[in-house]
């Protein structure tokens, strides 16, 4: 155990004389023979102390302090003894004077070398107060019981001591001197080695609660008692209660005092003993599944590797190290443990567990893994340098087996070994995956560019061509290493060839004659990496046949922009080449130009290439179809910048370049478009119609039509426009295309004034297209609508029947507004019959006129009620006060009909009852329907019918309906 604990588990601290001396001074002057104690929880129980005095005022000039000597103070307690009367005053003094007795023992047994009993006097003065206490009170103060067992201690009487204590606690468990006091009783039982009451003891102490300053120390010890009882897993949870109170959560512990360090130290030691001795990091984890995790659980986990360590136990110091890494995958120690774990291995001279341990460090910790992405910069920082090195020593290392290997190799191809060697490529594979890693983990490392070389390396034995060029050519062209850049220039190049081999004969036994797409991609790499060789390595002997080669491929293959540049050095050689190979360089010019939307300079480098070409040349017509083709395009330019008059001028030229080329047909076509879109309708129809005439079998001849048709419906030819329309109604493939443009004919037809083509088109519409039903609902009101400025009524009257009987025949297609048409022309007949109903006058014989009333009156019934059958609120109120005036009208007329001749006034009484009696139920009903119709107002709707309901029902109940406002007139004087 350390001296700090050796210190808190001594009997009792020594207390200078000097301090006693002042208190009791200070006491006798100020309180009276007020108690004076040895510590400082005493104070408060026994007087005022210095602290309680007034704020001392330091004179102008100091007096020096008498000094006064213990025998002159106990001189004047043994005065004020001897003249003292009262019983507690001669009590006090006498505790004054057995703490004297006590001070002086301490200062004797101080200065002695040899040894022995100084506290005689001293205890036998507080067992003579103690004494009298127990004779006056029936017990004992309990400070004087705790000053005689520390005078037993200091004389190394332990079992006296301990039996003062125990009676001042059985006395008053309660006791400000409880705690120290049954941890004194801890000690002695412990140093005697009864650890069961040791342990119960120092529980004892933890009872009272750390409010103590003896708590932390009785729990440890309490542990230690476990402990030395082979309790190791008892043990365990005093020991954490331990750390946890020093340590608590997110504690930090650098503030942690030199005494808690220490004390910390001393458990962790303590701990990893006893976690060695149940089952290891296991037992570590399972105490921490049961109790809960804590801070400080890798301080355990490092304490017991570096225990196992210390008693060379190298594979449990690893293991427990792993431990916690597995247990914890994610805490910031993990690296230190993983390289303490490295370290161990080599220590211990394990050195096949150090590789596969280097390469575990970087899965964990490496860019690859979620610890590196999930922590801060600052916090890699803290082991990059490790990681860093491992990296290094790993990748190294598998890039020498992997060269080994080829050496090996090589050894038994040349003399035919009985044992052939293994591969070397994983282990290149390897090594380039560990320099790739370092090279992402430290992309500011000193050593890129060579680190980067070795990776292509590694890449190209490996077989991983692709990515060896990448590496290479950053070497060569990213780096610029002076060293290795025109080695690794070339040797890029030279993979390449490599690739562009295997490439070509898997596209060669796919038999595809064409290029692949990736066969493409490499040639077009493979140029691309010769001419930066040449252009960042000229003075490179290589560099020559570099650049002629890319010029032949680029030729081949066609590259753009490349293409461009090395043909327009061709174009510009000195001295100038052959004309075939000037033919070459001006056609790959254009070519290239023209494919990157240079469409003026490829014109004019087409034209200087057909220059070139003499009149046999087969090359001679598609290069004029390529100059076409640049003016066609310049002309779509020109379109892009909205220069469109620009435009159809350049189109239309093309004709006088290339006149029976396809593009020169198109180009006329799209002339005649922009035309349309300038509003320029007379030169666009001039267009339309020649290109009509001289293309009537080309495949855009059947757009024309429809182009005539809207530059006449926008100079308003509405009658050339309707008969362009009437055309494509039966010459084009679009059904759709063919109904819309019949029934644009129509209104087209109308718009001009030409009735008879507008009727008989739209007559063609309804019996070709009865679908779909809202347009051909149209077609026929456009007929109703003709029909009432030109035609008869009849004609009306038959399409209004048709908009009837559509409408009743539609089901599932009809729609709002062909109910609408229905119901307004429903709403017409049955008007066509009240007016029928109206027409007939009752005359006498009035039974034959009534009958003829009654079936008129059904009639226009009927049709009202057909018309509020649609449900159309306009033509529903309506009808329902049409139905309500031919109540009326039939009551009216019964009333006011015709009576018989030659009755006699009794008879004609009886008749007139009777009429009434016949017309009053007809009244009924008029005010009934009025009235339905009258309350539709109180849901908000109101209309002419409405009104004229309400009018109605005044005049058949004026008493109720016919009341007029009153308005009442109010005079205000002048003031």
């Amino acid at each position: 155990m350390s001296t700090f604990l050796t210190l808190l588990m001594a009997p009792f601290e020594r207390i200078a004389f000097a301090r006693i001396f002042l208190r009791c001074i200070t006491a006798l002057l100020y309180v009276s023979l007020t108690a004076c104690s040895f510590f400082s929880q005493d104070i408060s129980d026994l007087g005022p102390t210095l602290a309680d005095l007034p704020d001392p005022v330091i004179p102008e000039q100091l007096e020096p302090v008498a000094v006064v000597s213990r025998d002159e103070v106990e001189a004047m307690y043994l005065s004020a003894l001897a003249v003292a009367e009262d019983i507690e005053v001669r009590q006090k003094i006498k505790i004054r004077l057995a703490d004297i007795a006590m001070a002086r023992g301490e200062d004797l047994q101080i200065a002695s070398d040899t040894g022995g009993q100084f506290f005689d006097q001293t205890i036998s003065m507080y067992d003579q107060l103690i004494q009298l206490q127990q004779a006056q009170k029936g017990e004992v103060d309990e400070r004087l019981l705790y000053r005689v067992s520390k005078a037993y201690a200091l004389d190394a009487r332990m079992d006296e001591s301990d039996a003062a204590l125990e009676k001042l606690i059985a006395q008053n468990p309660n006791s400000s001197f409880a705690a120290e006091a049954q941890f004194r009783r801890a000690e002695q039982a412990f140093s005697y080695q009864d650890y069961p009451a040791a342990y119960t003891l120092y529980g004892a102490v933890v009872d009272i609660g750390d409010q103590t300053p003896f708590y932390l120390n009785a729990l440890y010890m309490q542990g230690w008692a476990l402990f030395k009882q082979d309790q190791y897993l008892a043990s365990l949870n005093p020991f954490h209660l331990v750390m946890d109170k020093i340590l608590p959560t997110n504690s930090n512990p650098e503030s942690l005092s030199k005494s808690q360090q220490s004390l910390v130290a001393d458990t962790l030691k303590v701990l990893g003993f006893a976690y060695s001795y149940i089952d290891g990091p296991a037992s570590i984890a399972t105490f921490t599944k049961t109790h809960g995790e804590r801070d400080y659980t890798h301080l355990i986990y490092r304490q017991l590797g570096g225990l196992y360590v210390e008693n060379k136990r190298y594979y449990d110091a690893a293991n427990t190290y792993e431990a916690f890494i597995q247990e914890y995958p994610n805490s910031d120690f993990n690296p230190e443990f993983a390289d303490t774990a490295i370290a161990v291995y080599l220590k211990g001279g394990f050195d096949k567990e150090i590789l596969p341990a280097k390469e575990t460090y970087i899965q964990r910790f490496g860019l690859a893994s979620l610890y590196w992405q999930e922590r801060t910069p600052a916090q890699r920082e803290r082991y990059s340098a490790t990681l860093e090195s491992y990296l290094d020593e790993v990748s190294s290392y598998y890039h020498a087996q992997a060269q080994t290997l080829v050496a090996a190799q090589t050894q038994y191809a040349n003399k035919q070994l009985k044992k052939q060697p293994a591969s070397p490529v994983p282990s290149f594979v390897k090594a380039a995956g560990y320099y790739d890693e370092m090279l992402r983990s430290f992309p500011n490392h000193p050593r890129v560019p060579e680190l980067t070389f070795l990776m292509a390396e590694a890449l190209h034995d490996a077989g991983a061509l692709t990515r060896a060029v990448v590496a290479y050519e950053q070497v060569a062209y990213e780096y610029l290493d002076p060293q290795r850049g025109a080695s690794a220039g070339y040797a890029a190049i030279l993979t390449l060839d490599q690739l562009l081999e295997a490439e070509q004969a898997v596209n060669d036994s796919a038999g595809n004659k064409a290029a692949s797409s990736a066969l493409n991609q490499l040639k077009l790499q493979r140029i691309n990496s010769a001419i930066s060789f040449a252009d960042y390595y000229p003075a490179d002997e290589r560099a020559v046949a570099v650049l002629t080669n890319a010029a032949e491929r680029l030729y081949s293959d066609g590259n753009k922009e490349q293409a461009i540049v090395i043909a327009t050095r061709l174009t510009q050689w000195q001295p100038q080449q052959a004309p075939a190979l000037q033919k070459t360089a001006w056609l790959v010019l254009a070519h290239s130009l023209y494919e990157l939307e240079r469409f003026s300079e490829a014109e004019a480098s087409y034209r200087t290439a057909l220059a070139l070409l003499s009149d046999g040349d087969k090359d001679r017509a598609p290069v004029t179809d390529r100059i076409a083709a640049s003016m066609y395009k310049q002309a779509e330019q020109n379109i892009a910048d909205n220069q469109l008059p620009e435009a159809v001028d350049r189109l239309l030229s093309i004709a006088s370049v290339a006149p029976d080329s396809t593009i020169s047909v198109n180009a006329q076509y799209d002339a005649a478009n922009h035309l349309m879109t300038l509003k320029d309708w007379s030169r666009a129809e001039k267009v339309l119609l020649d290109f009509q005439r001289q293309y009537p079998e080309h495949e855009l001849h059947k757009t024309i039509t429809p182009k005539l048709a809207v530059l006449y419906q926008e100079t308003e030819q509405w009658g050339k426009a309707a008969a362009q329309l009437e055309s494509m109604s039966s010459s084009e493939s679009d059904p759709e295309t063919r109904r819309s443009a019949l029934y644009l004919s129509a209104e087209l037809y109308r718009k001009s004034g030409s009735q008879a083509f507008a009727e008989k088109t739209y007559r063609a519409y309804i019996k070709r297209y009865p679908v779909p039903f809202d347009l051909a609902l149209e077609a026929r009101v456009q007929l109703l609508e003709m029909a009432k400025t030109h035609g008869t009524l009849r004609k009306q009257e038959a399409l209004m029947q048709e908009l009837i009987t559509v409408d009743a025949k539609a089901g599932g297609a009809r729609t709002t507004r062909s109910t609408y048409l229905a119901a307004q022309s429903q709403t017409y007949f049955a008007g066509k019959d009240l007016a029928q109903f109206e027409s007939i006058r009752l005359r006498a014989p009035i039974k034959k006129t009534l009958k003829a009333k009654r079936k008129a009156m059904d009639k226009a019934l009927k049709s009202y009620k057909t018309v509020i059958d649609y449900g159309v609120a306009e033509f529903a109120t309506q009808a329902n006060h049409r139905i309500g005036e031919v109540y009326a009208n039939l009551y009216d007329n019964l009333l006011n009909s015709e009576r018989p001749k030659g009755l006699d006034e009794l008879t004609m009484e009886q008749y007139e009852i009777m009429l009434e009696e016949q017309a009053y139920p007809f009244k009924g009903k008029a005010v009934d329907m009025l009235t339905i119709n009258a309350e539709r107002s109180w849901d908000g709707f109101y209309d002419e019918w409405v009104k004229e309901s309400f009018s109605a029902l005044a005049k058949l109940l004026p008493a109720r309906y016919g009341k007029e406002e009153t308005v009442i007139e109010v005079s205000r004087g002048v003031r």
